[in-house]
């Protein structure tokens, strides 16, 4: 049962907390306290490690619908999640726990890190955009066209190896 609710925690981005909660006969608050016993990561972390393990299997790739994600969208998920990770931390500092405050120091030192390559990444998408909205690069190319460059790229070098002599130079 456990595990279950761990599926619906991590994988299935649209059932709540109080529905997994109900899902196992517990009120939200006794769920909150339980995920913090079973040392599950915050919601949006476990979301986006199971989207990394198994992204064969995501509900928009199984409908054959294409994924669609800006620089910006990946770079507020990543504030976001780093930021609900500092309050973690701060939540445990303010416990009355004993704690390693080099640890602690170096992870913020690291969530710092992340929060000015996040700021970056924003700063990189505005710049990319003229004022109509509009990328300045080229359009992105289907897999399709992709796979049909790359053949064409290795028919080419095929074609070169084959006319290359047993010494290894072109005939």
């Amino acid at each position: 049962m456990r595990q279950r609710a761990y599926d619906f925690y991590c994988r299935h981005q649209k059932m709540t907390v109080a529905s997994i909660a109900a899902f196992l006969n517990i009120s939200p608050p006794t769920f909150r306290r339980l995920r913090t016993e079973w040392s599950w990561p915050p919601r949006a972390e476990a979301l986006a490690l199971a989207a990394q393990e198994e992204p064969a299997e995501s509900p928009a790739s199984s409908a054959g619908e294409e994924v669609q994600g800006t620089l910006k969208d990946a770079a507020l998920a990543l504030m976001s999640v780093t930021r609900s990770r500092i309050d973690a931390l701060v939540v445990e500092q303010r416990s009355k726990k004993p704690l390693d405050h080099d640890k602690a120091a170096r992870t913020l030192a690291a969530y710092a890190r992340t929060l000015t390559t996040a700021q970056a990444l924003l700063e990189q998408e505005s710049n990319t955009r003229d004022d109509t909205g509009h990328s300045e690069t080229a359009p992105s190319r289907t897999i399709e066209e992709l796979r049909d460059e790359l053949a064409g790229h290795l028919e080419r070098i095929v074609a070169e190896e084959e006319a290359r002599g047993s010494d290894g130079l072109l005939v």
